[in-house]
């Protein structure tokens, strides 16, 4: 018995892999991060029909926009915002630098653009350019009605009672129909900062021109005169304040001052220490004045006297103490500044400096035993003893001088005292004017205060300026700006595109079919030895099709059928990729298996089988699914019931029981419906195809009531090695692995397994499933048959992997074959 098993215990699994069983190769890890920009064009140009209508919907999309959207005209106003309001009245006030301050920040910007669109200004706009006055048409297009009864009774009364209109507190009211078109104005009206400078951009759409421009010259023009109103209406408030204040402050300061000097007149001392005869200005000046100076000028003598005392005791302290510590030498003594100014000590040290002047003088003229020389010296001598009693007298002078200045500090301070007390009784009496002075020198700076604020207030009242100008007005807009055709059409083209590339690449997303050869390869991890294309729109099949009964209602056996069609090519690659993969004794036994049903797999083991029958090899193709058979009716075998799963003649289900035998059940194909040449050529004995081959089919025969278990017994993998030990090649054509069990239990005994996927169909969880559950079972598939892969070279799906057509009406598989040989005999061997 033939151990195929050999053949597959090479095989790797990834023992971590996330997906349990899927061989990991270098291929396979890239393609699961790698982005295939091949598949999404591929998507695109699949579907592209979605993406042109996409984009002629959004075409016309735009082209009925243009058609319903009213023209709109953008007037456009330019106002500037100065850093401080124009003022003809230098003040320097706190409210006013605040308010400059706050003009001169970003938020003052943004708050006027805000105010721009307020509804109560758009409201003033509406009054003053009586565009209430016909119910709105002229503004919106079309009539306002806030309230039926009130604006039927506002047209008739007179315009000018209407904006008169104001409530009881002064603040201007509006009537419903202003609002109204005040609300329906705002989103005509776009204000705009222009970043990097004090200017805002005013613009205002319209359907009527002329309108555009009125409106934006209105909205500028009533934002200022609003502006300065409400100045001037404060103003005029703060005058009627401060003229009440300036009342109310006079006539307390006429009272705090008579209050003052009625307190004065009865209280005369009350001034003897000064400093209260300016708090009521001129009153109160003469004798008094002149009296409370004296009291605090006895003060001041008297404090500095003392300072000056207590200055000479604590210098003259400090001597002694020195003295004391030096005792009797004269030198250091003569250091002291007290006792070297003395005047006795001052004269004799004079006196020493004659003398040795003298005897300097006399030594240039005599020596030292001269007799005036003699009488010099001592005379200087005699002048060192008195310095030295001199400066020993100072001692007692000293202290006889610091008892004389204690004596004096006593004095002094005494005095002192006395005049302290003349003060007290002085400030007690005073005490009771002054708080009276200062609440009238307060009352005076109030007074004078609010009377400054008077005649500002009352000069800037009437001054009409502000902040914001105008300085740029409006044009006339001569253009539309709304709608722009270009820009409708570009985008609604771009939306169609966007939502068709969306729509395509969604579907994409979520298709999770395989639709490409490298999309197979890099997801799967397995190599793909055929893309066999759609056979659906195939040409026209060959002669010996047309002429045969059997295969008038039959596209299988494309081999045999189109063998110049791609398909038939696809099977032949496919028949020499199996050939490559070892050994011929390691790949006699062939499986063709799928993971979900209707796949290909028969169609794809019938024309394999067919394909190595031209080849020369003796071929037995097995039905090995016993579920639902379907060999019998592609070779349409005379005894096979129609429409039926079932075929009377023995099969293998008959050979897996006992009842037959591989070599009687088996039925052979006849030659002519294997080779793909006719009559004509083999008459010319110049075939030059391989000759000898057959085919055998072994259909399933009858219904097995149990096949699985079956297919566990030893009886498989006898069958399996006679039909081996008889043929060439065995092709077995099993049951999807994802739907029943029968496919596992055959894998130990095949050498050979490959999986055939339907592109654009197969999920690849399936096939991922299904190669798992192989990978399980210690079987690793040999490579994938992609089937019915699309073929249309608009999509590029096929022809990237195959030129289909490649050799057509030249010789090669075709009837005029021997034609050509006889017409070109030096066209021999010459090939592409």
């Amino acid at each position: 018995m033939i151990d195929p098993a050999q053949s597959l215990r090479g095989a790797t699994v990834a023992p971590n892999s996330d997906k349990l069983g899927v061989p990991l190769t270098a291929e396979y890890a890239d393609g699961l991060h790698m982005f295939d920009f091949r598949r999404y064009w591929h998507s695109f140009l699949e579907r592209i029909w979605i993406v042109a209508i996409c984009v002629l919907a959004g075409l016309f999309l735009a082209l009925g926009n243009l058609a319903r959207t009213p023209k709109l005209y953008q007037a456009h106003t330019v106002l500037e915002v100065e850093f401080q309001e124009p003022s003809f009245v230098p003040t320097a006030d706190y409210a006013t630098r605040t308010r400059s301050a706050f003009l001169a920040s970003q938020e003052a910007l943004r708050t006027i653009e805000q105010n721009l669109t307020n509804q109560t200004l758009l409201a003033r706009v509406v009054r003053s350019e009586g565009l209430a006055q016909d119910g709105g048409p002229a503004l919106l297009g079309q009539g306002v009605v806030a309230n039926k009864s009130s604006s039927t009774t506002e047209r008739t009364e007179p315009s000018q009672a209407a904006n008169k209109t104001q409530n009881a507190s002064g603040v201007t009211t509006f009537t419903p129909l202003e609002e109204a078109l005040g609300r329906g104005m705002a989103g005509m009206v776009h204000p705009m900062i222009r970043r990097g400078t004090r200017l805002i951009d005013l613009y205002v759409t319209h359907g009527d021109p002329a309108m555009a421009q009125r409106l934006a010259e209105a909205v500028g023009r009533e934002y200022i005169r609003n502006s300065i109103e409400r100045r001037a209406s404060s103003s005029e408030d703060a005058l009627r304040y401060l003229l009440e204040e300036e009342e109310r402050l006079k006539r307390n300061l006429q009272k705090s001052e008579a209050a003052a000097n009625e307190y004065k007149a009865k209280n005369p001392d009350a001034l003897q220490l000064g400093g209260g005869t300016a708090a009521t200005g001129s009153q109160g000046a003469g004798a008094g004045g002149a009296r409370g100076g004296l009291v605090e000028d006895n003060l001041q003598d008297i404090n500095t006297k003392l300072t000056a005392a207590r200055a000479d005791q604590i210098r003259l302290e400090g001597q002694l103490q020195q003295v004391d510590q030096i005792g009797n030498n004269i030198d250091a003594l003569l250091a002291i500044p007290g006792i070297s100014a003395a005047p006795m000590v001052a004269a004799a040290r004079s006196n020493i400096i004659q003398i040795e002047a003298n005897i300097t003088t006399l030594a240039l003229r005599y020596k030292e035993k001269h007799p005036k020389m003699m009488a010099a010296k001592a005379s200087l001598a005699e002048a060192k003893v008195k310095l030295r009693e001199a400066v020993l007298a100072q001692r007692p002078i000293l202290r006889n001088t610091l008892e004389q200045i204690k004596a004096t500090e006593a004095s002094l301070q005494q005095a002192l005292q006395n005049q302290q007390g003349v003060a007290v009784n002085l400030n007690r009496t005073a005490i009771g004017y002054q708080e009276l002075a200062r609440q009238a020198e307060t009352d005076r700076a109030l007074y004078e205060s609010v009377l400054r604020q008077i005649k500002d207030t009352n000069l800037a009242k009437d001054v009409k300026a502000n902040a914001v100008s105008v300085i740029e007005h409006s044009p006339l807009p001569n253009f539309p700006v709304s709608p722009r055709p270009t820009r409708t059409i570009l985008l609604g083209l771009l939306g169609g595109l966007a939502a068709g590339l969306a729509f395509v690449f969604g579907i994409d997303a979520l298709d999770r079919s395989i639709k490409t050869v490298d999309q197979a390869e890099s997801t799967l991890g397995l190599p793909v030895f055929a893309a066999v294309p759609d056979t659906t729109d195939e040409g026209p099949v060959s002669r010996l099709k047309r002429r045969s009964k059997a295969f008038r209602s039959s596209n299988y056996r494309v081999v045999v059928e189109t063998p110049e069609s791609p398909a038939a090519e696809a099977f032949r690659n496919l028949r020499a990729a199996l050939s490559l993969l070892g050994p011929e004794a390691e790949r006699k036994v062939s499986l063709f298996t799928s993971a979900v049903p209707n796949e290909g797999k028969s169609f794809t083991s019938a024309n394999y089988s067919l394909a190595l029958a031209q080849q020369g090899y003796r071929v037995l193709l097995i039905d090995g699914d016993l579920r639902r058979p379907n060999m019998h009716r592609i070779f349409r075998f005379p005894n096979a019931r129609n429409n039926s799963d079932e075929d009377s003649a023995p099969g293998v289900t008959d050979c897996l029981v006992g009842e037959a035998d591989v070599a009687s059940a088996a039925r052979q194909i006849p030659a002519g419906e294997i080779q793909l040449v006719d009559e004509s050529i083999e008459l010319t004995e110049n075939i030059l195809a391989a000759t000898g081959g057959q085919l055998f089919v072994l259909a399933g025969g009858r219904r097995a009531p149990n096949p699985a278990e079956i297919l566990a017994g030893p009886f498989f993998g006898q069958l399996i090695a006679k039909a081996a030990s008889l043929f060439d090649r065995v092709v077995i054509d099993s049951a999807p692995i994802l739907a029943v069990s029968d496919t596992l239990l055959m894998m130990p005994h095949v050498q050979t397994v490959c999986i055939v996927v339907r592109a654009a169909k197969t999920p690849r969880p399936a096939v991922r499933r299904a190669i798992t559950l192989l990978a399980k079972s210690g079987i690793r598939p040999a490579g994938l048959v992609l089937n019915r892969l699309r073929r249309s070279r608009g999509v590029g799906y096929y022809y990237y992997y195959a030129s289909h057509g490649y050799g057509k009406d030249e010789g090669a598989y075709s009837r005029g074959y021997s034609y050509h040989r006889r017409s070109k005999p030096d066209h021999e061997g010459n090939g592409a």
